[in-house]
């Protein structure tokens, strides 16, 4: 059977199912069979497979069940890097890249090179793919990226390894509580929390496989900010910034909540590629 016979054979199984931009999920997963780059599969598409069919239908029946492709090839790609996931963290997700890109223009307007070495917090770092490839774009920030999950810091540990990121530390505890115990203070703080309301519909692929921990954000999806907004000045120098991720129609409540609680520093959002509000940027003057 040639990869593009199996393609077709996988579109004929898939078609039927509720599943959004299947083929690309599938061209993927063969691609990460035949142990070769996404890019090459076109390539290669009148060669003949070189694996075990049966493996392969297996796992795309559990995709087909629900299973994100991530899971099953324990692999995504974040702004460049490749990052091991599984489902101890939630997979990074394509806007959070224009998170990092935001905080990296940021970076360069704001901060003078050759001054004192800047440091960044990453709270609730998960996989680790915000603190990770900040480090690499930025090899002479210092960075301190905590958890509340054992398992999620063992994938970021794995990620920092893989990616021989040499400027990211990794700190256990909720929330901000590990850096205020080691007396941590930063010029930014990068925060991308669960921000979903608890009672919302999602998507069974995301709730029942990705860490609630990493998704839910209590009745109103605000929980996490409150307690940062709350808190921040334990942790974040003058002149510094913060740097958050947000659902797309959270705008209008979280400026309510910066007014309340920064009425006298400057702040601004931002929209993602898809026109939609998904950050905010609060400055400490």
């Amino acid at each position: 059977m040639t990869v593009n016979e199996l393609i077709e054979k996988s579109e004929e199984y898939l078609k039927a199912s509720k599943i959004d931009n299947y083929l690309a999920d599938v061209k993927t997963l063969i691609a990460f069979f035949m142990k070769i780059s996404l890019a090459k599969l076109y390539a290669v598409q009148n060669e003949k497979i070189n694996f075990k069919v049966d493996d392969y239908w297996q796992k795309l029946v559990e995709y087909q069940n629900g299973k994100p492709i991530q899971h099953i090839t324990n692999l995504q790609s974040f702004y460049g890097y490749d990052f091991y996931v599984d489902d101890n963290v939630l997979i990074p997700r394509y806007e959070t890249e224009e998170l990092v890109d935001n905080i990296n223009v940021l970076i360069d307007d704001n901060f003078v090179e050759g001054k004192k070495p800047l440091t960044l917090i990453d709270v609730g770092t998960g996989s680790g793919a915000i603190a990770i490839s900040l480090g690499l774009e930025n090899p002479n920030l210092t960075i301190y990226a905590s958890d509340i999950s054992p398992l999620a810091l063992n994938v970021a540990k794995r990620n920092i390894k893989q990616l021989n990121c040499q400027n990211v530390q990794l700190l256990k505890g909720d929330m901000l509580e590990p850096f205020i115990k080691n007396k941590i203070k930063a010029d930014i703080l990068v925060c991308n929390p669960p921000y979903i309301p608890s009672n919302q519909q999602i998507s069974h692929r995301v709730k029942d496989y990705e860490p609630h921990v990493a998704l839910f954000g209590d009745d109103d999806g605000l929980f996490f900010y409150h307690h940062i907004f709350k808190n921040w000045q334990k942790i974040v120098n003058k002149n510094g910034f913060l740097c958050f991720e947000h659902g797309y129609d959270q705008k209008k409540a979280l400026e309510k909540l910066v007014k309340e609680y920064f009425p006298n520093q400057k702040y601004y959002f931002r929209k993602d590629i898809n026109k939609k509000w998904r950050m905010l940027f609060v400055n400490i003057l």
